[in-house]
């Protein structure tokens, strides 16, 4: 029978949570400030939730869980996150919403958020009848501080991010606008010498440089100027 229970060694380490294999929110959204050096929120990690780019996970130690498609099989108790199904979009948008802080207020077990265990199996948490919370109550759903990620999938996606970034064409319109800027600069330059630069200059003077066709060279001068006339 799958259970929900991870490696009893890694639970038994006294080491900060996110020295292990997950971090909470908090630290996720800590983690990407620091990548990205911006100040991003909940917000900011709540939107890759929504576009499905990182998996959320469900950590509540202790809450008992029962199998949805397993008739007989006996309740678990959580003792690792476990991946919340993002396929029931009402349940994805309240759970992505908690990332707000928007509390998610489900009125009964049935309303509650389908989990995912490393076999595939649904689950849905459970309580006993003394136990059992009101409706509307926010323990039917989880809280800001028991949703986590994956520390791998969380460094996965900073790799696609940084690479998204890397790969990410430049407009033409931009090139030959900063190469404007630089044929302006050169030509400042040279009112100070006696003989004033000019693009005939500048074409020789980047020829000589970069050992390129000065005909080419002129083109892409001559293109940077007809932009700058065309949108200023």
């Amino acid at each position: 029978m799958a259970t929900a229970g991870g490696n009893n060694s890694e639970q038994s380490t006294h080491k900060p949570f996110h020295l292990r294999r997950w971090l909470s929110a908090q630290q996720a959204v800590d983690h990407l400030n620091v990548l990205t050096e911006e100040q991003l929120t909940g917000d900011d990690l709540a939107r890759l939730a929504e576009d499905q780019k990182l998996d959320l996970y469900w950590y509540r130690p202790g809450q008992q869980l029962k199998f949805i498609d397993k008739t007989g099989w006996s309740n678990i108790e959580l003792s690792e996150p476990l991946r919340l199904s993002p396929q029931n979009r009402g349940d994805w948008r309240a759970i992505v919403g908690i990332l707000r802080h928007q509390p998610a207020l489900p009125a009964t077990e049935n309303d509650t958020p389908t989990l995912l265990d490393a076999e595939g199996n649904r689950l849905r948490i459970t309580f006993g009848f003394h136990d059992r919370p009101e409706p509307f109550s926010g323990r039917w759903y989880p809280n800001y501080s028991e949703l986590v990620v994956r520390r791998r999938d969380l460094d996965n996606l900073e790799s696609q991010m940084l690479a998204e970034e890397d790969e990410q064409p430049l407009e033409a319109g931009l090139l030959l606008d900063v190469i404007w800027q630089l044929e302006q600069m050169a030509m400042e330059n040279g009112q100070a010498h006696e003989h004033p630069h000019d693009l005939n200059w500048l074409t020789d003077e980047l020829s000589d440089r970069t050992k390129l066709d000065p005909r080419l060279l002129g083109k892409v001068l001559n293109a940077a100027e007809r932009q700058h006339a065309t949108h200023y």
